[in-house]
């Protein structure tokens, strides 16, 4: 059977386009210094992320990752919030990489005329200037941060939303991501799930059951273009 390139593509960024994880790492052990925590060491911090920044630190806050959202002190929470906003921010600009193959493909699809989206869990405020720091925006029709709407993935909805102002039917678009989050975000909208092995999930794939999954960006731009296989 022939396969049918799709109209849209849909992305995660912290794990999927880039590697994020030092500035997360820096911009959280910052907010703790500034807040009296204790701060994680970079694997530790690493471990904590995924689900968002206010679980990041309440996770640092409490010092381990199997948490219940809002045990953390609320005010803490706030004011260590509020510092981390600060830290990230200056250092949008440093301490990331653009996975190998990311640019070169989502050029590709640029030029092939597929709409490009990305739906990240990552605020919007630092979501848009973090891809022009990438140079990555212009390459992307649409941009969705995880605090625009009230619910994110693996909820459908951001996915559905972005699917609508890409001008597509789920049906015609894949979700790309590196989490349980961006599988079953996309699986829930009705979207083609592809899992990228490369990047922060620690679990196994059989846990979330992608529709489809690469081990690097190269091989899912020949897949989309038409001019690879997929076991």
């Amino acid at each position: 059977m022939t396969k049918k390139c799709p109209r849209a593509l849909i992305f995660d960024l912290d794990g999927t386009l880039a590697d994020t994880l030092p500035q997360l790492a820096k911009a959280a052990r910052a907010a703790c210094e500034a807040c009296g925590i204790t701060p994680p060491d970079y694997d530790t911090a690493r471990s904590y992320v995924g689900n968002g920044v206010w679980m990041l630190l309440e996770r640092c806050i409490l010092g381990r990752r199997d948490i219940t959202q809002g045990t953390a002190d609320r005010d803490l929470l706030v004011k260590t919030r509020r510092a981390f906003n600060q830290a990230y921010m200056k250092g949008l600009s440093s301490d990331y990489t653009i996975f190998p193959g990311v640019k070169e493909g989502l050029e590709t699809f640029h030029k092939a005329g597929i709409r490009l989206g990305v739906c990240t869990n990552k605020p919007q405020m630092f979501a848009i200037p973090l891809l022009k720091c990438m140079g990555l925006s212009p390459l992307f029709d649409f941009i969705l941060g995880g605090e625009v709407l009230k619910r994110r993935k693996p909820d459908p909805s951001p996915v559905l939303y972005t699917c609508g102002r890409l001008g597509v039917w789920p049906d015609e678009a894949m979700m790309v991501g590196d989490s349980e989050n961006d599988v079953l975000g996309g699986s829930n909208a009705g979207l083609t799930s592809v899992f990228m092995t490369y990047g922060y999930y620690t679990g196994k794939k059989e846990d979330i059951s992608p529709d489809l999954s690469f081990d690097s960006f190269g091989d899912f731009t020949s897949y989309v273009m038409g001019t690879g296989a997929q076991d």
